[in-house]
């Protein structure tokens, strides 16, 4: 893939990151001109949310898509779920599988790292070490 390619995905998943984080900021935030409307949170609508707790409940799922963007994999990667007798998945609170700890420290990584570090601009992302890969990339591509 050439960097042109690759620069484009990166701004582009920073500015929907940028989004979804401005979202999270302007559903806490409280203006006194307008009465305090209720937000249900994820930490309340969903069985075992540790890390994402404050996240307004409907955007959980759409973030979690953004993860499977960013790492490009399948809600399976970290969740172990069965499918029921009517079809739908169940279990997506189990903390089975290992990489799901995994992603709670990574997401409290990227966090911190948008909070404390000026340089970052509060744009850091799964995709900016992972690239569309479920492993973090460490070493820059060879220039051809």
């Amino acid at each position: 893939m050439g960097m042109e390619v690759r620069s484009v995905r990166v701004a582009v998943l920073g500015a929907l990151a940028a989004g979804l984080l401005g979202a999270v900021c302007v559903a806490h935030s409280s203006n006194a001109q307008e009465p305090a409307k209720s937000v249900e949170l994820s930490g309340k609508k969903f069985k075992n949310i540790k890390v994402l707790k404050d996240l307004p409940a409907d955007k959980l799922i759409p973030v979690m898509h953004e993860y499977n963007t960013a790492l490009n994999v399948k809600c399976s990667f970290c969740h172990d779920t069965t499918v029921g007798p009517d079809g739908k998945r169940t279990g997506y609170e189990k903390d089975t599988n290992k990489v799901k700890n995994q992603a709670r420290e990574m997401i409290l990584m990227t966090g911190k790292l948008n909070k404390s570090f000026k340089a970052v601009d509060k744009q850091a992302t799964c995709f900016m070490c992972h690239h569309g890969h479920p492993e973090p990339e460490t070493h820059a591509p060879e220039v051809k």
